[in-house]
C-alpha cells in the first residue's frame, strides 16, 4: 500500500540536508533544506538502475506522480530507458523548434525541412522523409534553396529541375511533385501566394520537354463529349449507365463500378456522393480523406436508371433517397450476379462496340488525337482538358472534382 497522503507531504519540513519520504513501488519524494520537494522514481532497465525526476511538488500532485510512475515502470519492464525515451522526445521537440524557426525565416530550405517534419508522421514507410531529403538536396536546393519562398516562380522552378528533367525523367517527376508540395504548404501557412509554378503544364508551354514515356490514356476531345453521350444513351445496359455515371461525375472507373448505394446522401440542397478514403486509388498516407461529389441532376437520372436495370423495377429521381436506403450497401452498378462490381473491361467494350458500330468504311468516330481508341478512364483527361481550355482559374476546384485536392497530373503519379 503507498504510505503517502497529501496531509503527510504537506506537513514535512525542511532538514539541514535533503531526505526522503517513500511512497512505495520505487517511488518518493525528496524535500530538500530550501523547502523544495521533488518527486523521484527508482527503477530498473536490464539491471542497471535509474533515477528519474517526474517533477516538482505541488506542480506535480501525489496522483499525477503515482501514474506517470506507473507508465515508467511498464516502460521498464518492457526493456525502455525511461531517461532515454524522455531524452529522445525532447530532441524530437528540439528539432521540431529549429524546423519552425527556419520556417520562419521562409527560404524554400526551411519551409522544405518543416513541410517534411509536418506530413512524417503520415507516410507509412519512414524512408519516404530521407527520400524527400536527398532528392531536394541534389535538385533543388541548389537553384533555390536559399530564395525566399515567396519569392520563388516558374522561372525559378524551371532553372531547379531542367537538369535532372533531361537526365532523369523518373526523378524529375517526384522532384518536381515535392517542389509544389512544399510550395503549397508554404501557401497555407501565408509565406507565399496560393500559386502552383510547380505546373507540369505551364512549365511545358515555356519550353519544358514532355518527359519520354508515360502517355497518357487515350481520351475524347471534350468537344466531341456531348455528340459521345447522345450517341451514349442509346446504349443499354449496366456498363453503359456505369460509363454516363463516369462522364458526369470525372470519377474513376474503379470508383465508380464498386460505388453503393449508402455511399449517398440526400440530405441537403444537392445530394452527395462520398467516396470513402480506402476505396480511392493511390492512397499517400496512412490516412485518406473521402471524396465527396455532388450530384447534378443528369447523374441522378443515371442512378435512377441503373437502379432499374439492376433490379428490374421502377425508379423515379424522386424515389430514389428511399431506394437508396432500402439498398443499403448493395452495388450500384453490380455485375448480372449481383454480388460484385462490373468489371473494368464491361466499361471499354461499351466504348469498344461503339466503335465498332460505325457505318461501313467510315472511321471509327470515337478516337483521339493520335487514332487510338478512347477509354473509359481518358474521360477525366477530357474534362481535365476542358477546364485548361475554357476555365483555366477554375484549376485547383477541378482538381479536387479529379479527387486530387490542388495538384497537378505528375503529382496524381503514384507514391511520392
Amino acid at each position: 500500500m503507498p504510505n503517502l497522503d497529501n496531509r503527510i507531504i504537506l506537513a514535512a519540513q525542511p532538514k539541514a540536508t535533503p531526505y526522503r519520504l517513500f511512497d512505495g513501488k520505487g517511488l518518493f519524494l525528496v524535500v530538500k533544506p530550501s523547502g523544495a520537494k521533488a518527486w523521484m522514481l527508482r527503477v530498473q532497465v536490464a539491471g542497471k538502475r535509474h533515477d528519474v525526476g517526474l517533477g516538482g511538488y505541488p506542480t506535480v500532485s501525489l496522483k499525477e506522480a503515482r501514474e506517470k510512475a506507473e507508465t515508467m515502470r511498464k516502460q521498464a519492464r518492457a526493456g525502455i530507458d525511461p531517461i532515454e525515451e524522455r531524452e529522445a522526445a525532447r530532441r524530437e521537440r528540439e528539432a521540431a523548434r529549429k524546423a519552425l524557426e527556419e520556417a520562419q525565416a521562409c527560404t524554400f530550405r526551411a519551409v522544405a525541412e518543416a513541410c517534411i517534419q509536418s506530413q512524417a508522421p503520415g507516410w507509412k514507410d519512414r524512408k519516404t522523409a530521407v527520400m524527400w531529403r536527398n532528392s531536394l538536396e541534389r535538385w533543388a536546393y541548389p537553384e533555390i534553396g536559399d530564395m525566399p519562398v515567396a519569392a520563388i516562380d516558374k522561372h525559378a522552378v524551371m532553372r531547379a529541375i531542367s537538369a535532372v528533367w533531361r537526365e532523369r525523367p523518373a526523378t524529375a517527376r517526384k522532384v518536381l511533385r515535392r517542389i509544389g508540395a512544399v510550395l503549397r504548404y508554404a501557401a497555407a501557412h501565408g509565406w507565399r501566394a496560393n500559386d502552383n509554378p510547380a505546373d507540369a503544364r505551364m512549365l511545358r508551354n515555356m519550353g519544358l520537354p514532355a518527359l519520354p514515356g508515360g502517355r497518357n490514356l487515350p481520351s475524347l476531345s471534350w468537344a466531341r463529349i456531348p455528340l459521345f453521350w447522345v450517341a451514349l444513351d442509346n446504349v443499354e445496359g449496366m456498363g453503359a449507365a456505369a460509363l454516363r455515371f463516369a462522364i458526369l461525375t470525372a470519377l474513376r472507373s474503379g470508383e465508380v463500378r464498386k460505388a453503393r448505394w449508402n455511399w449517398i446522401s440526400f440530405e441537403g440542397p444537392v445530394p452527395v456522393l462520398t467516396v470513402p478514403g480506402e476505396a480511392m486509388k493511390g492512397k499517400r498516407s496512412a490516412e485518406v480523406l473521402p471524396h465527396r461529389v455532388p450530384l447534378a441532376p443528369a447523374a441522378l437520372e443515371v442512378l435512377a436508371r441503373a437502379y432499374r436495370e439492376a433490379t428490374g423495377l421502377p425508379c423515379t429521381v424522386a424515389e430514389l433517397p428511399k431506394r437508396a436506403a432500402l439498398a443499403g450497401k448493395a452495388l450500384i452498378f453490380p455485375s448480372a450476379t449481383r454480388r460484385t462490381p462490373i468489371s473494368d473491361m464491361t466499361m471499354s467494350a461499351v466504348m469498344r462496340r461503339m466503335n465498332a458500330d460505325c457505318p461501313r468504311g467510315a472511321p471509327p468516330p470515337w478516337r483521339d488525337a493520335d487514332g487510338r481508341d478512347a477509354v473509359p478512364h481518358g474521360m477525366r483527361s477530357s474534362f481535365s482538358t476542358w477546364v485548361d481550355d475554357g476555365h483555366p482559374a477554375e484549376r485547383e476546384a477541378a482538381e479536387r472534382a479529379l479527387g486530387s485536392g490542388p495538384i497537378d497530373r505528375l503529382e496524381r503519379r503514384g507514391q511520392m
